[in-house]
């Protein structure tokens, strides 16, 4: 059994007691992308991204064709991080 097991779930209930308040910018986006990539790790993209980009605004912003460059992200991935991107610049005009 690895020490990464329940590692998912864990940051979910982190989230559900006590939001994001706490959390790293890698793992506010390690959380966001186990919506996109169910079943790989996503704490190694994570980290990679925000070494790359340095927050995770400029990850939101960074087009599909430059975050499918790094390895483990793919169109659902990219898609996702841009469709939020759009959905917070939605949400900040209303």
């Amino acid at each position: 059994m690895s020490i990464h097991n329940g590692h998912r779930e864990r940051l979910r209930q982190r989230f559900r007691k006590e939001g994001l308040t706490n959390f790293a910018p890698h793992e506010v986006l390690e959380l966001l992308l186990y919506y996109c990539i169910p079943r790989a790790d996503t704490n190694g993209i994570a980290h990679r991204l925000i070494q790359r980009y340095k927050t995770i605004g400029r990850v939101l912003q960074a087009s599909e064709k430059e975050l499918q460059m790094f390895e483990g992200i793919g169109e659902n991935a990219t898609f996702f991080l841009s469709l939020l991107n759009a959905a917070n610049r939605h949400i900040n005009v209303e």
